[in-house]
């Protein structure tokens, strides 16, 4: 039955990429899922070498999945990823059918998946990964998923049917998700990031969780990385952070800017030294080293002879994440923003959130704003009401132009620029995926 499931599988594919109908990332395994429901976990049973790794958050799942594949190949290890992004059931099953040889052998170390929050519970039915990383837990797509406690609730439910032989590597930064794992029988280890570089000692207003998650008594935080993720005690029931692996002493040297990026590092480096292989301090540095941003994640494209950055947004705490990095870059005023907010599906067609977002600094460091996407003018009108916070010498310079079309928006913004000065482009997931193409045309990485 599974040889059959993967001759078709690949027939299939074979004709995706033939008439060029996409990269056969989703297409092909939802066909299969349809003929074989537990295709994934038959073709498992054929490969029991193959060690499985779940990596599930909100933010950061390319991110680290893709630098835990940078430092396993580095190592001299075989593996392969769902690196098209396709996080469901069938984006992993897909990526299953095009690493199977024609007899169902799958001939890697390890296989990484990066994993949609919501539908988790569903790839652990036909999937017992040797490990599992989650990297945090944010309020996103609130049409899709509600509540972030209703996506705790999910997770927790799941994890309880997790075995001993499943290892997890949580974020000890997070009171629920230290709570998520605490009693479980798994092997647990908790990354996080040093005391020193958390500045705040104020919770934020796009705090997701400020109550204790085991007696809902209110929290309190000695120290506040972003969000919610500090270190906590609850003064009720003595919950407290636990101790986590934060490579404080081990001198290294992050591939990417924002603290939110030192969470994913840590997390890719704690499961390599406790899932693969102990690292000396002086090969890490090596292992991180040659690591490129993925697609849209901090990336740098040169457009007609410019520099243009491309930051992912998609939530309150990852876009105020991104322009508290860009505060911190060597330009700290007069910059060139191209922000894009679509509603499509792969973005959420909720977009209250754009109120959640601190949008002060990045007006009070900005000199042209272009906007554009599917919703330009709510966020244009969002941008409006923050100019009434501002000094009124500041708002007479600020330039906000809306575009109709992402076309129109780059070609516009490039030519606002000056020789030199760089465009921040700041787009939700399609706007992102839409406005590189244009960028860089049909090459993919």
């Amino acid at each position: 039955m599974i040889f059959i499931n993967i001759i078709f599988g690949k027939f299939v594919l074979f004709l995706i990429r033939v008439f060029s109908l996409g990269d056969g990332s989703t297409w092909p395994g939802h066909i299969l899922l349809k003929l074989n429901k537990n295709f994934v976990k038959d073709l498992l049973k054929m490969n029991k070498q193959l060690n499985c790794v779940l990596i599930v958050g909100t933010n950061g799942k390319t991110t680290t999945s893709s630098l835990i594949d940078h430092i396993l190949k580095k190592l001299g290890k075989k593996c392969f990823r769902n690196n098209e992004g396709a996080n469901l059931l069938n984006g992993i099953a897909s990526a299953f059918l095009k690493n199977a040889t024609l007899t169902g052998r799958l001939e890697y170390d390890y296989a990484l998946f990066e994993v949609d929050e919501f539908n988790l519970p569903f790839v652990l039915q036909q999937i017992t990964p040797s490990a599992i990383i989650v990297l945090n837990l944010f309020r996103d797509q609130l049409d899709r998923y509600g509540e972030v406690n209703e996506i705790h609730n999910r997770w927790l439910k799941a994890f309880k049917q997790l075995t001993p032989n499943t290892q997890i590597f949580t974020n000890g930064d997070d009171p629920y998700l230290y709570y998520l794992v605490k009693d479980l029988d798994c092997r647990k280890n908790y990354f996080g990031v040093d005391i020193g570089k958390m500045k705040r000692t104020d919770l934020p207003h796009d705090i997701d969780f400020s109550y204790c998650p085991t007696c809902f008594h209110p929290l309190q935080f000695q120290k506040i990385s972003f969000s919610h993720l500090g270190k906590y005690l609850c003064e009720n029931c003595g919950i407290s952070s636990p101790k986590v692996e934060d490579f404080a002493d081990r001198s290294l040297k992050y591939p990417l800017e924002g603290l939110y990026n030192i969470y994913n590092v840590n997390a890719a480096l704690l499961f390599i030294e406790n899932e693969v292989t102990p690292i000396k301090n002086k090969d890490l540095n090596y292992l991180l080293s040659g690591f490129m941003p993925i697609f849209g994640r901090q990336e740098a494209i040169i457009y007609r002879e410019r520099k243009v950055f491309l930051h992912l947004v998609k939530n309150p705490v990852g876009f105020n994440q991104t322009l508290e990095t860009l505060f911190k870059t060597k330009i700290r005023s007069n910059k060139n923003f191209l922000i894009l907010l679509n509603d499509r599906i792969p973005d959420g067609r909720d977009i209250s959130w754009i109120w959640d977002v601190d949008f002060d600094r990045l007006l009070l460091t900005a000199k042209y704003i272009s906007i554009g996407g599917d919703r330009a003018f709510e966020m244009y009108l969002r941008l409006k009401y923050e100019t009434v916070l501002l000094p009124i010498d500041k708002v007479r310079r600020i330039k906000l132009k809306v575009y109709r079309s992402a076309e129109e928006a780059v070609a516009k913004s490039i030519m606002n620029l000056k020789q030199n000065e760089p465009l921040f482009v700041l787009a939700t997931y399609s706007a992102m995926l839409e406005v590189r193409k244009i960028l860089v045309g049909n090459k993919t990485k």
